[in-house]
């Protein structure tokens, strides 16, 4: 199970992998707005994405007290509000977008630039968000695979829609920024689509009506947040203090700023594997408590926890060993890749 689901999370990564290593392409100044950028989506949505955790638990508990209705239940409310906060951060990060670069001491262009890629990938958090939920849900259930499958297809349509609108092919203009953020919003949305119609054409281990979206359930909805609470309260923590990090950087310059983005984005990756084998931990323990199995549910804890802590420990020896090489893999700058790398060498601690 754990397999998969690391596979899914290192995909979802590879969006802001292969943005970066594209766009660093072009120059510091682009990479540095693409961070910015690409920041405060990303780590907003992770905070309202919290709902899917609320609700993967009791649908694995339903799911291992083989009541798939409470399961369908449990999705369909965690759905209703995911598609309420992703039209709230649609709106919200449009309005705020200007204001909110202001803060930072970046350069005007970096500035203007950052604001064209947040107000074009922002808007398709609508869909975004109840992608990022459906997935949550599917593995709640015990489905690692169709979340690995959408992950693979977001991927290949940004990997083509990058290289085809930043630096333009045939008809296709080059676009840079611009290109990079059409490419990233548009591969999220029909990843979405296609997520979102498996689980209301009843195709996916977990199905919903869309007109029951409309039914709000306060007490199943009060559930959901009080157990997305936690996790949400983290994720919020984290990302305050992320982005405090992102505009002090900024105030150092824009190679800085890139370098910090390079390292990040490295160092993102060794997070995948953890990820992973939480996402097997929380499914397979709250199947068993679902079941009235509490030994298989720590046991089945326990054996995740060894085995991410084997593949953390080899990926923290790889950026202790060979920093500049993935560094160079996002950018031809020099004076930014020799930042980068050792921001990675502190990072393999």
């Amino acid at each position: 199970m754990a397999g998969p689901a690391i596979l899914e999370m290192g995909l979802h990564m590879l969006v802001e992998v292969v943005d970066t290593a594209m766009v660093g392409r072009l120059g510091a100044q682009e990479l540095a707005a693409v961070a910015l950028g690409s920041r405060v989506i990303f780590s907003t949505i992770f905070v309202f994405a919290a709902v899917g955790t609320g609700a993967a638990a009791l649908v694995a508990r339903a799911v291992g007290a083989r009541d798939q209705a409470a399961a369908d239940r449990a999705a369909g409310q965690a759905l209703a509000l995911a598609f309420l906060l992703g039209l709230i951060m649609a709106l919200g990060g449009y309005t705020l977008a200007g204001p909110l670069f202001k803060l930072t001491k970046a350069e005007a262009v970096v500035q203007a630039l950052a604001q064209q890629y947040l107000k074009i990938v922002i808007l398709s958090t609508t869909l975004m968000l109840p992608l990022f939920v459906v997935n949550a849900l599917l593995r709640g259930a015990g489905d690692t695979r169709t979340p690995l499958i959408l992950a693979a297809l977001t991927n290949i349509l940004n990997i083509v829609g990058d290289y085809v609108l930043i630096f333009g092919w045939g008809p296709f203009p080059a676009l840079g920024v611009r290109g990079a953020a059409l490419a990233t919003a548009g591969a999220q949305l029909i990843g979405a689509i296609v997520g979102l119609s498996l689980v209301f054409r009843g195709r996916a281990v977990i199905q919903v009506q869309p007109r029951l979206l409309l039914r709000w359930d306060s007490s199943l909805v009060r559930r959901i947040l009080r157990l997305s609470a936690p996790v949400g309260l983290e994720e919020l923590t984290y990302t305050v203090a992320s982005l405090m990090v992102f505009f002090l950087v900024s105030n150092l310059g824009t190679e800085s700023l890139a370098a910090h983005q390079v390292a990040l984005t490295t160092e993102g990756l060794s997070f995948m594997p953890g990820f992973g084998f939480s996402i097997a931990a929380a499914t397979l323990t709250g199947q068993y408590l679902g079941a009235k199995d509490p030994e298989g549910a720590v046991q089945g804890g326990t054996l995740a926890t060894r085995y991410c802590c084997l593949v953390m420990g080899s990926v923290g020896l790889i950026f202790l060993g060979l920093p500049h090489l993935l560094a160079s893999a996002f950018t031809k700058d020099q004076a930014v890749a020799s930042l980068a790398a050792t921001c990675i060498r502190i990072g393999a601690f």
